[in-house]
């Protein structure tokens, strides 16, 4: 039997360091993704508590569902990053990084929890590359 074009609604929370020092502690940030799924792959979007107020549009995901796995990247409009006092700049004329999400179904199979990655920067030398790559865990339940 295959599933056409199902809507989804899941809401939940990312984390990620707020600063370089060990010490920091991470924030928790809520969000909202909503989906169409279609057989095992869906597309959607995705808004967070942190964000939604400075974009005029959603960021965008795309992925996938494979058996108790969910795998999905999500890109915001634009890049953007926080000033010295924390306030959100966009930057119109960036692309923001591809950040991938990789969860795991949960007993429930309702609730989801993994990892998300986004390399923000990348060199290439001779013997290999550069990069330096922010993640955190995100955890997310289906609403409908």
């Amino acid at each position: 039997m295959k599933t056409i074009h199902l809507r989804q609604k899941w809401k939940g929370f990312f984390t990620y360091q707020e600063g370089y020092k060990a010490t920091e502690q991470y924030k928790e940030v809520a969000f909202t993704l909503e989906i169409t799924l279609t057989e095992n792959s869906f597309i959607g979007t995705s808004t967070d508590s942190e964000s939604k107020s400075v974009f005029d549009k959603p960021a965008t995901v795309k992925g996938f569902i494979e058996d108790n796995k969910i795998s999905f990247v999500m890109k915001y409009p634009c890049a953007y990053f926080k000033d010295e006092n924390g306030e959100i700049v966009l930057d119109k004329s960036s692309e923001h990084p591809e950040i991938h999400y990789l969860g795991f179904f949960n007993e429930d199979k309702v609730s989801v929890s993994g990892n998300w990655e986004m390399t923000i920067y990348e060199e290439k030398y001779s013997d290999g590359y550069l990069e330096e790559i922010l993640n955190g865990e995100f955890e997310m339940r289906k609403m409908n």
